[in-house]
C-alpha cells in the first residue's frame, strides 16, 4: 500500500508537470500564432496605407505640406480585411518634399509608413515599418496608358511611338505589320500575341523596337515555333534579350498605377470644381455668370441639336453643340463689319472677325454635361469650329458624357489640348447629321487632323465580342475607306464608358488609314494640357519589424539604399 501511495505521489507529481509543461506550450503557441497573426496583419496595413497614399495623389489630393509631416487623414483605425478582432493603427509620416528623381518627367517623394496590429484581449501587438517612394508621372507622357487589358489588333498597317503601359494585360497582333516604335512597352500583366475574344491566328508581323538601337525584333522571328509572349516558359528572360529591355511585363517588376477615377469627371468632381468656364445643356456660364448670346458671346455659340444618329448606341444624340472659335469671340461679319448670325443672310458674309471678348477659360479647363437627356437618347458634347484655338493657355475640355469631335481640331497655330469624356467619337467636316440614319457609303469621310490627347472610357472584351481595340479607341461613324485620319496626342483609358456602352461593330463605319502617333511636344512638360493627370506608383524601398523610432532610421540622401 505504501509503495501504491508512493507510486500514486510521483504520478500526479509527473501529471502536473505534463499539464504545466503542455499549458506552458500552448501559451507559446498561442502567442506566436497572435504574434504572427499580427505581423502580417500589421504587413497589409502598411501595404493598404500604400495603395490608399497612390489612389489619394491620383485624385488630386492634397499631401502634407513639410517634409516632416503626418497625413492624418490617409489613416484610421479600421480596415476591411480585419475580420479577427484584431485592431489596426496606421500612420504615414513625409519624409521629403516632392522633387525630380532618375527620371526628370516623374515626380518623387518619399514616405514612412507604420501599422501596428494588436489583440485586445492579449495585449499582443506588432509594429511594421516601410519606406516608400510615391511616385508619379503625367499620363500623357505616354501614347498609351490602359488601366485596363490594352488590346492592340489592327487590321491594315500601321505604326505607333510613344511609352506604352498597361495596369493588367496587353494582347497584341495584326493582319499586316504593326511597328511600335518606343523603348518602353509595359504592362504589370502579362503580353499575349494573340486575341483577347478568339483563337483566330493573327498572321501579321509585329515588330517592336530594341531600346538603344534603331533597329526592331518581331514577337515571331525565323526560328520561332511560337510568337514569343507571356505563354513561352523562357519569356522572362528572352524577352529581355530580344528587346533589350524595351518590353517588360510582371515578371520584370512592373507593377499597376494608381489614376483618376470616374467620379473627378461627374458635375461634382473635380474637373467641374476647378472650370472657369462650364457648358451645362445649352447655356455657358464664366465664374458661375451666365455668358448672354448677342451681348456676351456671339449668336449660335452654344446650342442643342438632336438630328445625330449614332448607329453604334442605336440611339439619338441630344447634343450640346459647342463653336469653340465663337467661344473665344470670333463670328461671321459682313461687308460692314456687323455680325452675321446662324439665321442671318449667309450670302453677306465676307470674312470673320473677333467682335466679342474671348470666354476660352484662363486657367484652360471647360467643363459641359447635360442634366435633361431623354431617357430614349444619349447625352453628347460636340465641339465644331475647333482647328484653331485662339487661347495661349490651350484648352481641356471635360465631360462626363460621351464627346464628338467634327472636323479637323487643333491644327492651326497647335496649343496644348485634351479631351476627357466617356467616350471620344470623331466625323469629319463633311458629317450631315441628315445622313446619319442611312448606310455607311452614303456618310463618305474627307480627311481630318486632330491634335489632342485623350481620356476616354472603351468597351471590355467580354467573350467573343470585341471592343474594338486601341485602333478603334476613337469611334467613328463613315466611310473612312482610303481616307487618313492623323492624330497627335496620347490614348488614355482609365475607366470602361458608363453611357455609351454599345458594342463595337464594323457594320457602322470603314476603317481610315491611320496616321496617328504620340505628341512629341509633350515630352516638355511646359507642353502638356492643364489638368493633365498623374499616374501614380509606388516604389517600397525598405521594410522592417518594429517601432516607428524617428525618421534617422533612413539618413537624408539614403533614400535610394
Amino acid at each position: 500500500m505504501i509503495t501504491a501511495y508512493m507510486i500514486i505521489a510521483a504520478l500526479s507529481i509527473l501529471t502536473a508537470a505534463a499539464i504545466k509543461i503542455a499549458t506552458t506550450e500552448y501559451n507559446f503557441a498561442k502567442r506566436y500564432f497572435l504574434t504572427t497573426k499580427a505581423f502580417y496583419l500589421a504587413e497589409a496595413g502598411t501595404d493598404a496605407t500604400a495603395y490608399l497614399l497612390a489612389s489619394k495623389v491620383a485624385n488630386y489630393e492634397t499631401e502634407p505640406v513639410g517634409a516632416n509631416d503626418e497625413w492624418s487623414d490617409l489613416c484610421d483605425s479600421t480596415s476591411d480585411f480585419l475580420s479577427t478582432g484584431f485592431n489596426l493603427d496606421t500612420v504615414c509620416v513625409s519624409l521629403d518634399l516632392d522633387h525630380a528623381g532618375n527620371d526628370p518627367t516623374k515626380r518623387e517623394r518619399h514616405y514612412q509608413i507604420y501599422a501596428t496590429a494588436t489583440d485586445p484581449d492579449t495585449g499582443i501587438e506588432t509594429t511594421v515599418n516601410q519606406v516608400v517612394i510615391r511616385r508619379k508621372a503625367y499620363t500623357f507622357q505616354h501614347a498609351i496608358f490602359y488601366a485596363g487589358d490594352l488590346e492592340l489588333l489592327p487590321g491594315k498597317d500601321m505604326t505607333l511611338s510613344g511609352k506604352v503601359h498597361s495596369n493588367t494585360d496587353i494582347y497584341i497582333g495584326t493582319h499586316a505589320t504593326l511597328t511600335i516604335d518606343t523603348d518602353t512597352f509595359y504592362t504589370a500583366g502579362n503580353v499575349y500575341n494573340m486575341r483577347k475574344d478568339s483563337s483566330e491566328s493573327m498572321n501579321g508581323n509585329v515588330r517592336i523596337k530594341i531600346e538603344g538601337s534603331s533597329s526592331y525584333a518581331s514577337m515571331t522571328e525565323g526560328g520561332d515555333s511560337e510568337p514569343l509572349d507571356s505563354r513561352r516558359s523562357d519569356w522572362a528572360t528572352e524577352s529581355q534579350i530580344r528587346w533589350n529591355g524595351t518590353v517588360k511585363s510582371n515578371v520584370h517588376g512592373v507593377t499597376a498605377q494608381a489614376v483618376p477615377e470616374p467620379q473627378s469627371t461627374a458635375p461634382d468632381g473635380f474637373y467641374a470644381n476647378n472650370a472657369v468656364v462650364k457648358v451645362i445643356n445649352d447655356t455657358a456660364y464664366e465664374s458661375g455668370i451666365e455668358l448672354v448670346e448677342g451681348t456676351d458671346i456671339p449668336y449660335g455659340t452654344v446650342g442643342t441639336s438632336t438630328a445625330f444618329y449614332n448607329q453604334r448606341e442605336e440611339k439619338y444624340v441630344n447634343m450640346t453643340d459647342i463653336d469653340v472659335e465663337k467661344l473665344a469671340g470670333w463670328c461671321n461679319v459682313d461687308g460692314e463689319g456687323n455680325e452675321v448670325p446662324p439665321e442671318g443672310d449667309y450670302s453677306t458674309v465676307v470674312g470673320k472677325a473677333q467682335l466679342y471678348s474671348n470666354h476660352l477659360p484662363s486657367n484652360g479647363l471647360l467643363y459641359a454635361t447635360r442634366n435633361d437627356t431623354p431617357v430614349d437618347q444619349q447625352p453628347g458634347i460636340r465641339l465644331f469650329n475647333g482647328a484653331e484655338i485662339h487661347t495661349s493657355e490651350g484648352l481641356t475640355i471635360v465631360s462626363n458624357s460621351p464627346a464628338y469631335i467634327q472636323g479637323d481640331y487643333n491644327n492651326v497655330n497647335k496649343k496644348s489640348a485634351s479631351i476627357f469624356a466617356d467616350a471620344v467619337n470623331i466625323v469629319s467636316s463633311d458629317w450631315d447629321d441628315a445622313l446619319s440614319t442611312g448606310n455607311k457609303g452614303d456618310r463618305k469621310a474627307s480627311a481630318t487632323t486632330v491634335n489632342a490627347a485623350f481620356i476616354a472610357g472603351v468597351n471590355e472584351t467580354t467573350g467573343n465580342k470585341y471592343s474594338g481595340g486601341l485602333e478603334n479607341y476613337p469611334r467613328l461613324h463613315e466611310d473612312w475607306s482610303g481616307i487618313t485620319l492623323t492624330i497627335r496626342g496620347a490614348f488614355v483609358s482609365m475607366w470602361d464608358s458608363q453611357i455609351a456602352t454599345g458594342s463595337w461593330d464594323m457594320d457602322n463605319y470603314n476603317a481610315p488609314d491611320r496616321n496617328w502617333d504620340w505628341d512629341m511636344d509633350f515630352a516638355v512638360l511646359d507642353n502638356l494640357p492643364s489638368y493633365t493627370p498623374y499616374a501614380v506608383e509606388i516604389d517600397r524601398r525598405a521594410s522592417w519589424q518594429g517601432d516607428l523610432g524617428e525618421s534617422s532610421y533612413i539618413e537624408e540622401g539614403e533614400y535610394s539604399t
